[in-house]
């Protein structure tokens, strides 16, 4: 299976080594990073070795579970959004959702309509029964994301001990519904 997707207006696609300045540029602001816990790369080079180890580590999501965080880009220009998609945790054994995209381009729909393909793949090629999404208590904005991709509060956490958090859920029944 290739991962490889689309919408409407979106491609979904594996990082390549040439996104390394968007990667680096996108966890460079601030505003975006401020609930995720990351840091900033601390250079381009450093963001380019990243996307050279997602796409060719054979322990990386792509190469172990054929599923990962892929680029988002905008096809009627080419235009790098940030990211999206899934990644599975071994010790908790899930399936979360994720995105982060540029200020930029903030407020477009790109973050639920990406996200929606990416549950759509955990549900029809993986045949998840379950997906999560962890969402700093204060990230408004990525709530309504949750929300209007049909997920709930399934309860609330310190996210890495540190950060209050809502764990959203979906079931495969309730997204077919939504």
């Amino acid at each position: 299976m290739k991962l490889i997707f689309e919408t409407e207006r979106l491609l979904l696609r594996p990082f390549q080594e040439s996104d390394a300045p968007f990667l680096y540029e996108l966890n460079s602001d601030e505003e975006v990073m401020r609930y995720t816990g990351d840091f900033p790369f601390e250079n381009i080079e450093a963001a380019r070795l990243f996307a050279i180890n997602y796409i060719e580590n054979p322990e990386s999501q792509y190469q172990k579970y054929n599923m990962g965080r892929l680029a988002v880009v905008r096809k009627e220009d080419q235009a790098f959004l940030g990211w999206t998609g899934l990644k599975y945790h071994e010790k908790e054994n899930t399936v979360d959702t994720g995105y982060r995209l540029m200020k930029k381009y903030w407020g477009n729909g790109y973050a639920t309509e990406s996200t929606r393909r990416a549950l759509q793949h955990a549900f029809e090629d993986h045949k998840l029964t379950q997906v999560i999404a962890h969402v700093h208590e204060l990230n408004v904005s990525s709530q309504r994301v949750a929300q209007k991709l049909g997920m709930k509060i399934d309860h609330r956490f310190l996210w890495d001990g540190r950060y209050p958090a809502r764990c959203y859920q979906i079931t495969h029944e309730e997204f077919i519904n939504t």
